[in-house]
């Protein structure tokens, strides 16, 4: 995904702060992650390490349905043969297990190939994917428990950024709505 000239505003506001933010050494402030909106759901991805069997790099994308709160994870990768070969119709939730300890199952899943191969979960609207939503409010890095594997960990950058992306991406939604 490219970054969209007219969010740009608030990414560099978001980015502002992250770099003013005290930190415990020095470093300078390295962030990588896509963002993105597209039909009233907002997205954030992190890149991760590969897909099992494979020299492809997964990413994690969280999304977010404005309308009514649905949140859903997906590993998106190219060349997974295990996405290739799996039963599109099995159901195979997946768990998001965060550094907080807290952990957030999802009441469906599964696989799926196409323009990507991946692994997807829904938390459904309403109170799983609140408590999947206030989750990310804490964590900075999140493993993947998906059909028999730990995909992970994934670098969430900083506490709480994937929350506020996606926070910062509804409100604009929901105020170009009005």
């Amino acid at each position: 995904m490219t970054l969209n000239p007219l969010r740009a505003p608030a990414l560099a506001a978001l980015l502002l702060a992250a770099a003013m933010a005290p930190t415990a050494n020095a470093a300078t402030a390295n962030m990588s992650f896509s963002q993105g909106e597209r039909n009233g759901v907002c997205m954030v991805g992190f890149k991760g390490p590969n897909a099992p069997g494979t020299e492809s790099q997964m990413t994690l994308q969280f999304t977010y349905r404005v309308k009514d709160g649905n949140v859903g994870a997906t590993i998106l990768v190219n060349g997974w043969e295990r996405a290739q070969e799996a039963d599109p119709e099995k159901n195979i939730p997946m768990t998001l297990v965060f550094d907080t300890g807290k952990s957030a199952p999802a009441r469906s899943g599964g696989y799926d190939s196409g323009f990507n191969d991946s692994a997807w979960a829904g938390w459904g609207a309403g109170e799983a994917s609140y408590k999947l939503y206030a989750l990310m409010d804490g964590a900075s890095t999140v493993r993947v428990l998906f059909d028999g594997m730990d995909l992970g960990p994934f670098d969430l950058q900083f506490k709480g950024i994937a929350h506020s992306v996606l926070k910062t991406c509804a409100d604009r939604v929901r105020a170009a709505a009005n």
